[in-house]
This record gives C-alpha cells, sequence and structure tokens, in this order.
C-alpha cells in the first residue's frame, strides 16, 4: 500500500470513530431526556390553608390523640397521664370542659398514643401495644387493659375506628414484627372489638419503595396518626419522626397520594380525626413556646 492509500485509510477510519462517538453521545443525551421527575401526587385536603385553628392549654402540651364526638366537642389524650379530655371548641381556643382518669397514675408508668370513639365506648391505645376499653356508663366509667403480641419495638402510635369492618387499627411506628420484611416496612394491625384480639397477620403494609410513584423518591415513614375517612373509606397515615408528612391510602392499602407537612404549622402532628361531614383535624404537640393546637383543613376545592 502507497503512502496516499494509507493516508487515505487512515482518515477514513478516523472519520467512522467520530461518527459512532458522536452517535453514542446522541443516544445518551435522548435516554437522559426521557427520565422525567415523578411529579407529587397531592392528598385531597388543602393543608397550606388551614379553615380554622385552636389553641390548647398547658396540660395538653403533650397531645397525642384526638377524636371527633359530636359538633364542636372532641375527645384528647396526651402522653403520660391516663385521662381522656373532654374538649369544646370556642372561637381559637379549646376548652376543657372535662377530665376523666380511667386508671390510677402511680400504677404504671404509661405512654398514651392516641384514642378512638366507638358510640358510649372510648379505646386508649399505649405504645407498648396494649388497648385501654373505657366504657362511659349513667353513673360511673369502667375500663378494662387487653394486652396484644404487639410490644415496645413496635412502638404503636396510632389508632382508629374502621366503619367498614367495625374493628379498630393500629399503626406501628418502628418495626412491623414481620421477619421476611425489611426494616423500613411498616405495619397496620386490625383489633377484633368483639373478640377483644388483635387479628392473625396485617391489615395493610407501607413499603418505602411505593413513595417514589408518588412522591418522586423514596421516604423513611414512620406512622404517628392514623384516621378513616367517613364516606370514601380512605386511610390517611402521618408521619411525625424524620419525615413530616401525610400520605393517603385506599381501604385496601394502595398508596393514592402524598403531602409533606409544614413544620411551621404543625411542628408536632400527632393526632388525626374526620367530623361526619369529612372535615380533616389534626392536633400538633406544643413547640417553640407556641401553644397546643389543633387544625381544622377541607377538601380542595
Amino acid at each position: 500500500m502507497n503512502r496516499n492509500c494509507f493516508l487515505k485509510v487512515f482518515a477514513i477510519g478516523i472519520l467512522a470513530s467520530s461518527l459512532f462517538i458522536s452517535c453514542g453521545d446522541k443516544t445518551e443525551s435522548k435516554k437522559e431526556e426521557t427520565v422525567k421527575p415523578v411529579s407529587l401526587q397531592s392528598i385531597n385536603y388543602d393543608l397550606a390553608h388551614p379553615l380554622q385553628k385552636w389553641s390548647l392549654s398547658d396540660s395538653l402540651a403533650q397531645i397525642s390523640g384526638i377524636a371527633w364526638v359530636k359538633n364542636g366537642q372532641f375527645l384528647a389524650i396526651e402522653d403520660l397521664r391516663p385521662i381522656l379530655y373532654e374538649i369544646k371548641l370556642g372561637d381559637t381556643a379549646g376548652i376543657i370542659s372535662n377530665k376523666i382518669q380511667f386508671r390510677q397514675a402511680e400504677e404504671d408508668k404509661f405512654d398514651f398514643e392516641d384514642l378512638a370513639v366507638v358510640n358510649d365506648t372510648v379505646y386508649a391505645l399505649w405504645s407498648h401495644g396494649a388497648i385501654f376499653k373505657i366504657i362511659r356508663g349513667k353513673k360511673e366509667d369502667s375500663a378494662q387493659r387487653t394486652k396484644t403480641w404487639l410490644k415496645k419495638d413496635n412502638n404503636t402510635e396510632g389508632l382508629a375506628f374502621d366503619p367498614v369492618s367495625g374493628n379498630l387499627l393500629i399503626a406501628c411506628k418502628e418495626e412491623s414484627g414481620l421477619q421476611d420484611e425489611k426494616k423500613s416496612t411498616r405495619a397496620i394491625y386490625e383489633f377484633d372489638r368483639k373478640a377483644d384480639s388483635l387479628k392473625p397477620g396485617t391489615f395493610m403494609l407501607i413499603n418505602k419503595k411505593d413513595f417514589e410513584a408518588v412522591a418522586g423518591e423514596k421516604v423513611d415513614f414512620y406512622p404517628a396518626a392514623i384516621a378513616v375517612h367517613p364516606t370514601t373509606h380512605d386511610i390517611y397515615v402521618i408521619s411525625t419522626k424524620d419525615t413530616k408528612a401525610i400520605a393517603q391510602f385506599s381501604h385496601e392499602g394502595k398508596l393514592k397520594a402524598f403531602d409533606y407537612i409544614d413544620k411551621e404549622v404543625l411542628p408536632q402532628p400527632e393526632g388525626m380525626c374526620f367530623d361526619p361531614e369529612g372535615n380533616l383535624y389534626i392536633s400538633t404537640e406544643s413547640r417553640h413556646h407556641k401553644p397546643a393546637y389543633i387544625y381544622k383543613f377541607a377538601l380542595k376545592k
């Protein structure tokens, strides 16, 4: 091969290599262009614009659960005392109208996390998995404690009445209690009110990977409160630890929507419930020299 032919072949090789590299770059660029961030699928409530808020007294600074009773009246519980607080909502403040002590405070160290109301019966949840059943009588109240196999490591923090089954739902903030599940998986169990016992198996699971589809990223979720919508029966769960957020699930346990919570509005959301019209109420503990509050939120228009 003479010198001219060699130079022609060399030049053709360089050109072919350049075209190959250029096409490769275009292919990579095209792939990058097709990757789009997942948009946030928000819940049905406007958390940025509460309809109203009510400040609470110092005795409810550590409010951990709320339940709707009737128009303008709620029951509440706080962490350390076995006391039910009857609250009447005024214009700007929630006034304690009655206190019901259902256990001797000196008997045990308590950590009450939530409550649920079913007719004349109130259920209070201890963080170690026990449920206290308080029956309101005309002359006096009675209370009984029911243990479940859920323990301190599960950290039971959410309790709600499920109108579909007539039972209670218990949300675990920490360990799911399932050997084959990841540590990040959270579990919700069903408590059979008639049998006074926890049903075997889980009612639903909350998986970290499920949040990618609606939040655009994996989310560390630690259930602190749970409530069932009165008409749609969607299940709402609040996370307080690390990620402050609220997730909306179908009654079958499918994640439908998700919102981050503004910590300036709700610095420590621990309680949640609905009224029969579907308005959402969230209570937050006292933080940064501000009192505890109950907020009311309406459906988005």
